[in-house]
């Protein structure tokens, strides 16, 4: 129990970015672009090593669904959410159902952000229970071969993450873009 914080230089993970998400390992931006410009596969930014079984598990979650999202499969990506989740991207869209979730992403992942993988910059996991997790990340989308964050991309997101039948799904997602400091 209590607050893990893991801030490294940019870390791949998932942010349901341009739309709205995002946990071993890290990888620079730059090392996570493919010679064909698709997407990557991608690592989360929790501490490599953990021993503790239930931060493990929240990093394959994580793990599950950067790829889903690096592949574009909506579908495998909505699947890492309950069956009574709700979603609520940048823009305000309120999606609910791991099932919609799954029906949505696959369109934007085919559209606007098709080729894209998500990118962790900071990210902080607190236990509340043995079986909930509430996670808040900083992070953006990279579209093709791009190394850097654009303000339009970077965000805050904030997961509510339940273990139920021991597995954990996203139960509530929450992202809202960063705004550039006032000049």
């Amino acid at each position: 129990m209590g607050i893990h914080t893991y801030a490294r230089g940019p870390i791949l993970l998932v942010l349901m970015g341009g739309l709205g998400l995002a946990l071993t390992g890290a990888v620079t931006p730059a090392q996570a672009a493919t010679g064909d410009g698709r997407a990557a596969p991608a690592l989360s930014p929790m501490r490599p090593g953990t021993t503790d079984p239930d931060l493990t598990a929240l990093a394959q979650l994580w793990h599950r669904q950067a790829e889903a999202w690096a592949r574009g499969d909506g579908h495998a990506y909505g699947a890492t959410y309950t069956p009574d989740a709700d979603f609520v991207n940048v823009t305000g869209e309120h999606i609910h159902t791991g099932r919609e979730i799954g029906v949505r992403f696959q369109r934007y992942l085919g559209a606007q952000l098709k080729d894209s993988r998500i990118i962790t910059l900071e990210e902080k996991v607190q236990m509340l229970s043995p079986t909930l997790a509430y996670i808040i990340r900083k992070g953006c989308v990279f579209f093709r071969k791009e190394t850097s964050c654009h303000p339009n991309t970077t965000s805050w997101n904030t997961s509510l993450v339940v273990k139920t039948g021991g597995q954990w799904l996203v139960r509530s997602f929450h992202n809202t873009l960063v705004k550039p400091p006032q000049k």
